[in-house]
């Protein structure tokens, strides 16, 4: 057999087999059928449903997706050296394939089968909610590699999406397995769990954060976005680490004592004592002191999930307690811009629902002076949820003082009519003085803020965290808050001196 690549399947698995394993039947080429003296079985090597990612020997499965019909790239895959196809449909080609009713729906079967089931050789731990979900990946890995075990973490800050397509899961999975991880700490979306993408999969431990308005775009109800997060407790993970704090966090617990092994339910008052600084937080857990680099009062939350979940997976609580303060600021998540050398307090989030706005912008008070005001720089994406949006807008007048109404993403959407939705829900600044400002070039708001901000103040700039474009009229243009909120923070600096 050839050298594999680093990650690649250690062992290619026979078309029929794989047909087998899905479901699926096997379709000859138009020249084999009917020939009993055709020749050795196809070997599969790698699966991809993108044209441009086959390598030769891989399955490429033909997913109909909403605005593409993979079958039409088939030829594409079969030039860049598929050796077979997964499709819906027969297609008139000289390769094998496997056909089944959905390809979309038995895409993370085959990934599975193809790279070995991974998650065997690496225990896989997935994490799903609203919001908190890339804090408590980064914490619970901080946590295992502190207490002795390599992990490596999978989510919104590595890749295109949140959770990848099963494909490619599954072959990082492998690779991380291959390189040693104890452990994969993953973020799980509701899309995800809805497309497939972890079916197939295995974890050791499922945990969820908390369940709020957002992508009812896609699922249309709170019901069905319940729905899609509670398949990731319907028997593949075996511990359930249950936030039974949050009404729907209580529904899974029910649901999840009828399909796991385990159900542990933690709350965020499992941190106690709480103080908040610049430094970070503080508090106790189980009874121990912990204290981690986070900023604001409701990463108290997240870090009681984390340690809830490490606890849950075996490691000793003592040696947990002392491990959360490896616990560190991740970037975009109420990120620090300012420095000690700066008189007010710049903080960007990735807070673009209505209760994590809430949530970052109630932590940030906290950070600022007496009689400091708090500042929110935000707005909300276009060709997204857009009942959301008024909600956004009466989360930040309840808790700031000054909002300035900007550009996030708005897509094909016109930037001002999103203002105007997201402005409807301030009602108590409609007949205000300066307390709601609309400035739709987003570079310009953040140094409107920063310009006229007073000692003592902190400014919240929320909405795109980690990201670095602004997505408009089709063209994605290169913006980063963090990066225009320090240049900003320099002039005003210079301004002073």
């Amino acid at each position: 057999m050839p050298e594999q690549r680093s990650g690649a399947p250690a062992e290619a698995i026979p078309l029929e087999e794989l047909a087998a394993a899905i479901g699926g039947t096997c379709v000859l080429p138009p020249r084999q059928r009917g020939d009993e003296t055709v020749g050795p079985a196809t070997l599969v090597r790698g699966i991809t449903h993108d044209s441009r990612s086959v390598t030769p020997g891989a399955l490429f499965g033909c997913v109909l997706g909403q605005r593409h019909d993979g079958h039409r790239f088939a030829a594409e895959a079969l030039d860049a050296g598929a050796a077979a196809l997964l499709v819906s449909q027969v297609l008139d080609v000289d390769v094998p394939q496997i056909v089944v009713p959905d390809v979309r729906e038995v895409l993370g079967q085959a990934s599975a089968a193809v790279w070995g089931q991974p998650w065997h050789r690496c225990p896989v731990v997935g994490v799903t909610g609203t919001a908190g979900k890339t804090t408590v990946t980064h914490a619970i890995a901080a946590i295992a590699r502190a207490c002795g075990t390599t992990c490596a973490v999978m989510g919104t800050l590595d890749g295109a999406h949140t959770t990848p397509e099963a494909p490619d899961l599954c072959r990082r999975l492998s690779q991380a397995a291959d390189a040693g991880a104890g452990m994969v700490v993953l973020e799980v979306s509701s899309h995800a769990l809805a497309q497939g993408r972890v079916d197939g999969a295995s974890f050791a431990a499922g945990v969820f954060t908390n369940l709020g308005h957002e992508h009812l775009d896609f699922h249309e109800t709170m019901e069905d976005y319940f729905d899609a997060k509670a398949r990731l407790f319907d028997g593949r993970s075996e511990i359930a680490v249950l936030n039974v704090a949050d009404s729907w966090g209580r529904r899974l617990a029910s649901i999840a004592a009828g399909t796991t092994a385990e159900v542990v339910e933690w709350q965020p008052s499992d941190i106690d004592r709480i103080v908040v600084s610049a430094a970070g937080i503080s508090g106790r857990w189980r009874g121990r002191s912990v204290h981690c680099g986070l900023l604001g009062r409701f990463n108290a939350a997240n870090v009681a999930a984390a340690a809830a979940t490490a606890s849950a997976l075996g490691f000793d609580d003592d040696a947990i307690a002392d491990a959360i303060a490896a616990v560190s600021p991740v970037r975009g998540r109420l990120w620090p811009v300012s420095g000690p050398d700066d008189d007010i307090t710049v903080l960007v989030d990735y807070a673009h629902k209505p209760d994590a706005l809430a949530a970052a912008l109630a932590s940030a008070r906290e950070l600022g002076s007496a009689g400091g005001r708090l500042w929110a720089v935000f707005g909300a994406g276009g060709d997204r949820d857009r009942s959301k949006r008024a909600l956004m807008g009466a989360a930040a007048d309840r808790h700031a003082d000054v909002l300035i109404l900007t550009s996030d993403n708005p897509r094909s959407e016109d930037p001002a009519r999103i203002a105007v939705d997201v402005a409807a829900g301030a009602v108590s600044r409609h007949d205000a003085d300066d307390g709601l400002h609309v400035e739709l070039d987003r570079s310009r708001a953040i140094s409107y803020a920063v310009r006229n901000a007073q000692a003592g103040d902190v400014i919240v700039v929320a909405g795109k965290g980690h990201e670095t474009a602004q997505v408009s009229a089709g063209h994605s243009v290169p913006f980063d808050d963090a990066d225009a909120a320090a240049e900003h923070l320099r002039r005003r600096g210079s301004a002073q001196r």
